[in-house]
């Protein structure tokens, strides 16, 4: 076989491309454009980093004035002021009290301010709820001029529409209550009127609505005291008014099997109050409404995250068949049904959630000593 030969295809100094260039013309124009493309190169890459430091002060620019500014809340212009002046009572305690009347501004305003006042449109017209809130707090404010309402059927229709209207906003609420400081917490009313009108006197002198901070009140709203009904138709006025500022929670006085123990408490019960007052059939309707409305007041609250506050006492934990704890002491009581007979249960309450349920309202913390001696075994 006959070697095969190569030939060179290396070109000849002085020979031309296809365009008619040597090749030292082809290299220099070659060197030429990557030079190009490297200056067009480092000026986008001078371009993109100039780019990025801008974009980093705009946002720090941004995040200054964002610092720095304060979200204003949207007032809408109202015609009417509120005038508080102290006055005495009419009842036979003649205690002093603030009073708040809500009235246009145009009198005590310049020409030019009262024509703008009165080109507002009037927003005093009330709703049916503040109708309803309102006609239960000024009865509260002075009882004893009140004493025909209080007896009369009108006032059994209010109570009954008060709770219809308060149960869905019960209904909505975690068993648990979640809310900041400032908070005023309040101990067993148990149908004390006084006790009421002293807070009022002296811890929301103008109201609720007009007092900082949240108001937590730890249950036994009725029973052994002489004026259940007026208590439970204020405090509820004041939850449908304030929902989100005023929280009632469920005490062990709040189960029927309680509330319902006419012949322990006597004239002080809150069944025979009802009855009494309305007759057996409508007292009996208004107080199965009350414990329908009971059914669906929280368990316990928690301020800022660092104070627990219960009617009774901490639940013991749950376990499964193990013994095993399955959750916080919270997510517990986050687990009772949003309606909870209690005391009774419903069918629909489980028994190791009833027990979370009713230690929150019966478990008072107790001493050794009051264990061990507080117990009449023969009782």
């Amino acid at each position: 076989m006959a070697p095969t030969t190569f030939r060179s295809t290396k070109r000849r100094s002085g020979s031309r491309d296809s365009l008619g260039l040597t090749e030292g013309q082809s290299r220099s124009l070659l060197r030429d454009r990557e030079a190009k493309i490297a200056a067009l190169q480092q000026e986008v890459s001078n371009l993109t980093n100039k780019l990025a430091h801008l974009n980093a002060e705009a946002k720090a620019h941004r995040d200054a004035n964002r610092v720095g500014m304060v979200k204003r809340r949207h007032h809408p212009l109202t015609p009417y002021g509120t005038m508080v002046q102290e006055t005495v009572s009419k009842c036979g305690m003649k205690r002093r009290q603030l009073l708040a009347e809500r009235s246009r501004m145009g009198r005590n305003a310049s020409v030019a301010t009262a024509a703008v006042l009165n080109a507002l449109p009037d927003d005093n017209l009330m709703s049916s709820s503040e109708v309803l809130a309102n006609r239960i707090v000024e009865m509260f404010k002075d009882p004893g001029s009140h004493v025909q309402y209080l007896n009369s059927d009108q006032f059994a229709r209010d109570i009954l529409k008060l709770n219809s209207k308060v149960r869905p906003i019960l209904e909505d609420e975690p068993r648990v209550a979640f809310l900041q400081s400032p908070a005023y917490v309040f101990g067993d009313i148990h149908g004390n009127l006084e006790d009421l009108h002293f807070f009022s006197d002296n811890i929301w002198r103008l109201g609720m609505s007009l007092t900082a901070g949240n108001f937590v009140f730890l249950g036994d709203y009725v029973d052994r005291g002489m004026s259940c009904l007026e208590v439970v138709a204020y405090l509820l006025s004041m939850k449908l008014l304030l929902p989100h500022k005023v929280f009632l929670l469920r005490g062990n006085h709040e189960t029927r099997d309680v509330n319902g123990w006419e012949e322990h408490y006597g004239e002080r019960s809150f069944i025979y109050q009802c009855r009494s007052r309305f007759g057996d059939d409508l007292g009996f309707r208004i107080w199965e409404s009350c414990n329908q409305v009971f059914d669906r007041m929280p368990l316990s609250a928690v301020i800022d995250q660092d104070i627990f506050c219960v009617h009774g006492g901490i639940p013991r934990p749950v376990t499964d068949l193990a013994g095993i704890t399955t959750g916080s002491r919270i997510q517990d009581i986050l687990k009772v049904p949003k309606v909870a007979g209690i005391n009774p249960p419903y069918e629909h309450e489980e028994e190791n959630v009833q027990q979370v349920a009713s230690d929150c309202i019966w478990s008072d913390p107790a001493s050794d000593e009051q264990e061990a001696n507080g117990v009449d075994e023969e009782s």
